[in-house]
């Protein structure tokens, strides 16, 4: 999806793949989000975790679907961005940043719709623009975050998309078997033992992905 100004027409676009006029005057900039929990504890190969699928008794703070993979109905929405974030505290569980690093580095996020890829890549790929960033004083030291804390600094979608309620969005987090790398390990003289590539965290780390753009409330809102 493409959108093109309407010369004349201020506030509204052509949606070049549909030949829908948008009136963007309707939309506000907002964002559609859900969140998942990755237990503490080994992380087993070919692991995952789904987005915007298990919605039943999360509240706003966790998600803000009211329907099962779909927006609501009446709302549109423009994504021009995606992100991801990890919550630095839920409640008095704080995880230590050496999970952080963890999580960011080995794992790979797909984003669908309708089954059909908008955007894929590890996870390091997804810069929110949200979050915190700097250093502190707690055991294992420092605040991590993916990217830096500006929605400026997080890239958007070359080409948006259009979702209404009738498309089905998905966002699965994978954890893959790394076992093509065990053998790196295994040079040197005398040979160096096969390191576990798969990640074990401390404490639960709860994973919100975010849909940035343009959001249209249903009418009767």
């Amino acid at each position: 999806m493409a959108l093109r100004p309407l010369k004349g027409q201020p506030g509204k676009f052509l949606d070049t793949s549909s030949g829908k006029v948008l009136d963007i005057s309707e939309f506000r900039e907002d964002d559609k989000y859900d969140t998942i929990i990755i237990p503490n504890g080994g992380i087993d190969a070919g692991a995952e975790f789904i987005f915007f699928r298990d919605i039943q008794g999360k509240r706003p703070i966790d998600t803000n679907f009211t329907q099962t993979s779909r927006l609501s109905a009446g709302e549109e929405m423009v994504v021009e961005r995606v992100g991801a974030t990890m919550r630095l505290a839920t409640g008095n569980l704080i995880p230590v940043p050496a999970d952080y690093k963890r999580i960011m580095e080995d794992a790979h996020l797909r984003v669908t719709v309708n089954q059909l890829l908008l955007i894929e890549g590890p996870l390091v790929k997804f810069p929110s623009g949200y979050g915190m960033s700097g250093q502190t004083n707690e055991t294992d030291n420092g605040i991590v975050s993916i990217g830096v804390p500006s929605t400026a600094a997080a890239s958007k979608l070359i080409k948006t998309q259009m979702l209404t309620n009738k498309h089905e969005v998905e966002g699965n987090m994978t954890f893959f078997n790394r076992a093509w790398a065990g053998p790196a390990f295994l040079a040197g003289d005398p040979p160096q033992a096969v390191v576990d590539l798969m990640p074990t965290i401390e404490t639960p780390i709860f994973v919100t992905l975010w849909l940035h753009g343009l959001v249209k409330a249903a009418v009767s809102k």
